[in-house]
């Protein structure tokens, strides 16, 4: 079949697919503990289930980029949280934070642009890369899971557009130092390179040092801010996110998005809405999260072989695994036929390592984690 070349170089995201293969085989009756998922396992907030109930009759389309009341309040949101004035011209509402990167990268990409992913990084980065034409270009993160400046410096070039921030990070779960942010803007300060920072994690924090690598944009025309209400306020099927930039990317974002999707679902920017208005209960969730990542601790310590650091953020641990099995694909089939999903590392460019999440039930986390553990004895 005469197929687009570029199909040839992208492959389904691992992280969906491995969720996706551990729910069919809880479907047909394997028992599966999945710890791969990245959401939150917390139903909807009751106060957006009633509000969209309530408004469950509204059947129109609606602007491209969303409600201009919603962009309204999303502008005052980004003040509270970033001090950085913006009006409804700077926002463009989008299906979930995938859409408002590949979007974003659509509106400033060239054939032959590059653009520089600290790794281990998230895998949608690189594909998104690859379909608008430029090159992704890694540049590993230190053993902290920190950004490493002369690794970054090293591929800087003269092709270089951008560099994607994630911070708290997926996998890893750290999140960059103040110190190595500085040193970055510093780097870039007089570069035509955008940041394209994605803050999807940036709610769920355990660790108050913690600083959005927006507040060390070194220029406000070269920074797009990605964020979404999936992760954090327990939305991730509503897909609903949206892009922070100057006027012009938002005006390429929503030529675009009007010739693809159209407007999100009218729903779930209802449901944005509310959670502005009322205020996010992201609070309690950590909470809860707090407590799960606690009781992993205890209980990866008893493990031999492995090793792991405290998450300052998300939900993940990325246990590192590599004195049991550098192939963690082949470790994670293993692990899969014991009842137990997890990601391997090379998904996010880490062989080595398996990504745990633990935004699931304690019940849950202590029947994967003994699963884990009996695997690792055996290698």
């Amino acid at each position: 079949m005469n197929l687009n070349p570029k199909t040839k170089l992208i492959i389904e995201s691992l992280t969906l697919k491995l969720n996706s293969l551990a729910n069919e085989l809880s479907a047909k009756g394997k028992n599966i503990i999945n710890l791969t998922a990245g959401e939150l396992d917390f139903p909807t907030p009751l106060y957006i289930q009633k509000e969209v109930k309530n408004k469950v009759n509204l059947n129109k389309y609606t602007p491209t980029v969303g409600i201009s009341t919603l962009k309204h309040m999303i502008a005052g949101q980004i003040y509270k949280d970033y001090k950085w004035k913006v009006t409804a011209e700077n926002v463009a509402v989008t299906a979930g934070g995938k859409q408002a990167l590949f979007e974003s990268m659509f509106a400033i990409l060239q054939e032959g642009d590059e653009v520089i992913i600290p790794t281990p990084g998230w895998v949608t980065y690189k594909y998104q890369i690859i379909l608008n034409n430029a090159k992704p270009i890694l540049a590993p993160l230190n053993k902290k899971f920190d950004l490493d400046i002369k690794e970054i410096q090293k591929v800087i070039s003269k092709r270089t557009k951008a560099i994607i921030l994630n911070s708290p990070n997926n996998p890893s779960g750290s999140f960059y130092s103040a110190a190595s942010l500085i040193a970055l803007k510093k780097i870039i300060k007089n570069k035509a390179i955008y940041l394209i920072v994605d803050d999807i994690y940036s709610k769920i924090i355990y660790d108050k040092t913690y600083r959005t690598p927006a507040l060390f944009a070194p220029q406000k025309k070269y920074l797009i801010l990605i964020n979404s209400f999936s992760k954090s306020q327990a939305l991730a099927g509503w897909r609903v996110g949206y892009v922070i930039a100057n006027k012009e990317i938002i005006q390429a974002v929503t030529s675009y998005q009007s010739h693809t999707t159209g407007n999100v679902s009218l729903l779930s920017q209802i449901a944005a809405q509310e959670i502005i208005k009322k205020g996010d209960k992201t609070k309690k969730f950590i909470q809860i999260l707090k407590k799960r990542r606690k009781i992993v601790a205890k209980l990866l310590q008893t493990i031999p072989r492995i090793s792991y650091d405290l998450p300052k953020g998300a939900f993940y641990y990325f246990i590192n695994v590599s004195r049991i099995e550098t192939n963690t694909e082949k470790f994670c089939e293993h692990l899969l036929e014991a009842g137990l999903a997890l990601v391997p590392g090379e998904a996010f460019g880490s062989p080595g390592f398996v990504r745990l999440s633990f935004s699931a039930s304690t019940s849950k986390l202590i029947k994967g984690i003994k699963i884990f553990k009996k695997i690792c004895k055996k290698y």
